[in-house]
């Protein structure tokens, strides 16, 4: 059962990483992850790749993950905030906010280029990096990162000529990551030898869980926001246009 933590309301510092327990959650993607970070480590981590079914995966996983420890080991609730999938974002978020409104607990969100940039920083941990994103459209989801992992722009839409011209921007060597780059490396022609281009990958909530421990003091009880690049593929039903003319 879940119980208010009314300590968690008060602290605006939960203390180094290695002290801080962390739930992670993440949708927007084509996979589905939630993941627990607890004494300076992750302890469980549950991942499936889908393009649907999220609604109905993510809180099981998200009972799986904490099982054993029980929410009120918790200090904080953290979710990727995209940009991704509408409809699985949407979902991680809405759950994210649940469970923080359930347990009275901080809630932090991190943009997935984060993640996947923490992920190729593991494998190559020299030169900047490009992370290309799924849009499930022509287009990517694109963002740089220097060496230190600091982001040198914010996300942005571009199609493959216009993501092949910001990377020859960037300084060689570039290390290539992200749940596209095959898509990416398909679409484009003629790619600088100098750029390391890594297997596609999901963004796994075990590296979200660690990015939050990390960022812990920033938490607050702000409910994340989703980070959307472009409107949502969908529109009202009839009766709900109608309603809105009314």
């Amino acid at each position: 059962m879940l119980e208010p933590r009314v300590d968690s309301l008060k602290r605006a510092d939960m203390g180094p990483p290695t002290k801080t327990t962390v739930l992670a959650l993440d949708a927007a993607g084509s996979a589905c992850s939630a993941a627990l970070w607890h004494e300076g480590a992750l302890v469980a981590r549950r991942s499936d790749a889908m393009n649907r079914g999220h609604a109905e995966a993510l809180m099981p996983m998200v009972e799986d993950v904490v099982r054993g420890y029980g929410y009120q080991s918790l200090d904080l609730i953290c979710v990727g905030v995209g940009p991704g999938g509408y409809t699985g974002l949407r979902i991680a978020l809405a759950a994210a906010r649940g469970l923080g409104l359930a347990t009275g607990l901080p809630m932090l969100g991190i943009a997935n280029p984060d993640i996947h940039q923490r992920m190729a920083r593991r494998l190559c941990p020299d030169g900047m990096v490009g992370v290309v994103l799924e849009t499930r459209r022509a287009d990517f989801y694109v963002q740089i990162f220097a060496q230190d992992g600091t982001a040198l722009d914010t996300p942005a839409v571009l199609s493959s000529a216009q993501t092949v011209e910001l990377f020859v921007q960037t300084a060689s060597p570039l290390v290539i990551a992200g749940d596209a780059v095959v898509r990416f490396a398909a679409s484009a022609s003629d790619l600088p030898p100098s750029w390391t281009l890594l297997n596609p990958q999901h963004a796994d909530a075990g590296v979200l869980a660690e990015l939050g421990a990390e960022r812990a003091a920033q938490a607050s009880h702000i409910p994340p926001q989703p980070l959307y690049l472009r409107a949502p593929d969908t529109s009202p039903p009839a009766a709900d246009k109608q309603r809105l003319r009314g």
